[in-house]
């Protein structure tokens, strides 16, 4: 038995096999140019929802999905802060952007001043495609996510069912070459994100796939909105006024003591009398989110704010002291 692949925009109406089983998307798709069409951006958004990581975690956001967070966040911003404050802004693994660019538009009209980092550690992908036509999607560091052959679109991080003998024996054959694009995506220095050039290198052509949104892609080039790679885990290379992580820290795929740190390290960066706004969005049929908004005052951190049930690890915030 086999499995195909979605490895053409034209096949994307057919995700699902005969017997109803979902097919790999490949995320060459998700590349576009510098001017996207409408069609363009409804394929980055169909698929940027199916792109997984080695680490497990996936593109989960969508429209909307802290409307219920943005107006007590908005409420409380306009408490705190005065209106003629240059508040400086960072929202933390900010996926596609596209909320934080919501989240901005709505903080600039109220805040001149203001100005706001995306951040994410992972804006881009790369894409490897030999003379041959075969293509390999990896991320930054060089792991493999996906190969494609077609018709066969084949992940590198996860097994088919057994059944599928003819997947197997590609996923088989793709590693061959792993090695090889390996070392030579990690060697490419990308000048931004997006970086539209295609580098040669041997037998291979490399090329970025952005995983920011085009929207947000543009509205960077006002200016006060920007997009940047940071790790929120560690150290953070400024001071702000106002850190936003949602759905950042995991349980079931971070350490205890890598939550402890990257809570620390964020509440580290806050100016004081700054905010820091953490929690995560209940995917059930609800769609709420269990938030806390913090505040930063002479080394100490104090809760003003909870949304639903709150941040399930307030407690490590409000314990931090600066002289600890």
């Amino acid at each position: 038995m086999y499995k195909l692949g979605v490895y053409s925009a034209d096949k994307l109406a057919r995700t699902r096999t005969a017997l109803g089983k979902t097919r790999q998307i490949s995320y060459s798709l998700l590349k576009m140019t510098d001017s996207p069409t409408r069609e363009d951006i409804a394929r980055f958004e169909t698929i940027i929802r199916t792109v997984a990581f080695s680490s497990g975690i996936s593109r989960t956001t969508y429209p909307e999905r802290f409307r219920d967070l943005d107006n007590v966040v908005e409420r409380v911003l306009e408490r705190v802060f005065p209106h003629d404050r240059c508040v400086v802004m960072h929202d933390m693994a900010a996926s596609d952007c596209m909320l934080s660019m919501h989240w901005a538009m709505k903080t600039f009209a109220r805040f001149p001043g203001a100005r706001m980092t995306a951040s994410d550690i992972f804006l881009y992908l790369v894409e490897a495609v030999s003379r041959s036509g075969e293509t390999y999607i990896l991320e930054p560091d060089g792991t493999p996510l996906q190969y494609t052959r077609a018709p066969f679109v084949i992940p590198l991080q996860s097994r088919e069912h057994r059944a599928y003998l003819a997947n197997a024996f590609m996923r088989t054959w793709a590693r061959r070459h792993i090695p090889e694009v390996q070392s030579r995506a990690v060697s490419l220095e990308w000048e931004s994100v997006p970086d539209y050039r295609v580098v040669e290198i041997g037998s291979w052509s490399f090329r970025q796939i952005p995983l920011v949104h085009p929207a947000a892609l543009s509205f960077a080039e006002n200016g006060r909105f920007r997009i940047a790679y940071i790790d929120a885990l560690c150290a953070q290379p400024w001071k702000c006024d106002v850190i936003r992580a949602m759905n950042l820290y995991q349980p079931h795929r971070l350490a205890f003591e890598e939550i402890q740190r990257g809570i620390r390290a964020a509440l580290y960066a806050l100016n004081n009398g700054g905010l820091f706004i953490a929690g995560k969005t209940i995917e059930d049929g609800t769609k709420r989110n269990d938030a806390t908004i913090f505040q930063k005052t002479g080394g100490l951190v104090r809760i003003i704010e909870r949304l639903g049930k709150g941040f399930e690890f307030q407690d490590l915030a409000t314990q931090y002291h600066a002289h600890t």
